[in-house]
């Protein structure tokens, strides 16, 4: 933090205070910085790359989607002094019916983005050059194998190989029909901030193109906030703007993205001792039966994942997912 502070005070102004901030699962650190009554945002991408971050920002606010401004950046050294959006995330509304009329702002956004970004429009940009595959999907998918259900779960190797084989075949599935559209990547309720009764777009740096139902199942299949019930009718209406979509197009998204979020989950507990994520995979696993319901293509993957999680315990116990939000941390 000190060499933040010092970038800070040379470049912006002697600051009152700054102190640090909840961030994202990333490698990049936040700060708020207070000066002069005014606060603004600091974020340290040091670690990793920042230029994604700047050239996408470039391409969005050069459309007039609603961002937080930059202020000042320095791209050699990963600084950027950012607007100051507060503190409140889609994911933190607590009145259903405020979030339910944020959440259909989200999504009347999210149609923006992938009707208004085109292919012409992104060509200079890195998200117009970067897309989803289905060798992607997959090594999101090895990630959720190795760290939840081999290292955490403690399944043995020869049990996984059946899974591994369906995750494959969702992998190809997720790929839809092969329509594309603007991708934010991380689409979900704790990047959309609410500042000043306005839905405002952050963590942005991967995005690409993909499946149009994407950042749709991102968004509606939340692990950080259940939009309950009305998920299947907000996709369903949704969907009949995408040409050749349909609703198991979606599922096949979401429970890849759902897989894939576990998978990221144990990994920060397994690989960075970050407990905070735990809570959320026993919810994540409560929308993946719901999918084989809606579409019975899926139902022996479904049934693939229930039956590890109901049969092993390692370093943590997720056979109460139906019932509690906190899995038990088993000391071996």
């Amino acid at each position: 933090m000190e060499d933040v502070a010092r970038w800070v005070n040379e470049h912006y102004g002697s600051v009152n205070a700054i102190a640090p901030i909840a961030g994202d699962a990333s490698a990049r650190d936040f700060y708020r910085v207070e000066r002069n009554g005014e606060s603004v945002i600091v974020m340290d991408s040091s670690r990793t790359p920042l230029w994604p971050w700047l050239d996408i920002y470039n391409l969005l606010k050069g459309m007039d989607f609603p961002l937080p401004g930059v202020l000042l950046s320095d791209e050699s050294l990963g600084y950027v002094i950012q607007e100051d959006l507060g503190t409140t995330r889609l994911c933190d509304i607590e009145d259903q019916g405020i979030y339910h009329e944020y959440l259909n702002e989200s999504l009347s956004l999210l149609r923006r983005l992938q009707r208004e970004i085109t292919p012409e429009i992104s060509s200079n940009s890195i998200s117009g050059r970067r897309y989803f595959t289905s060798s992607f999907f997959m090594a999101e998918l090895e990630q959720t194998l190795e760290h939840l259900f081999f290292r955490l779960l403690r399944v043995p190797v020869d049990e996984l190989s059946g899974l591994q084989v369906l995750f494959r075949e969702l992998s190809e599935r997720a790929m839809g029909s092969g329509i594309t559209s603007f991708t934010h990547r991380d689409f979900h309720s704790a990047n959309l901030m609410i500042h000043k009764e306005k839905v405002h777009i952050i963590d942005w740096q991967d995005a690409r193109y993909g499946p149009p139902c994407y950042d749709l199942s991102s968004l509606l299949r939340d692990s950080y906030r259940d939009c309950g019930d009305t998920w299947k009718g907000l996709a369903s209406s949704y969907i009949l703007g995408i040409s050749g979509a349909n609703l198991f197009e979606f599922v096949f998204s979401a429970l890849q993205r759902n897989m894939k979020a576990v998978g990221t989950f144990a990994y920060q507990y397994r690989a960075l001792g970050k407990d905070k994520y735990l809570k959320y995979i026993p919810q994540t696993l409560r929308y993946i039966e719901d999918y084989s319901k809606v579409c019975p293509a899926v139902k022996p993957t479904v049934d693939t994942i229930i039956n590890l999680v109901e049969m092993y315990t390692g370093e943590i116990d997720l056979r109460d997912f139906r019932d509690s939000n906190s899995p038990v941390r088993i000391n071996l």
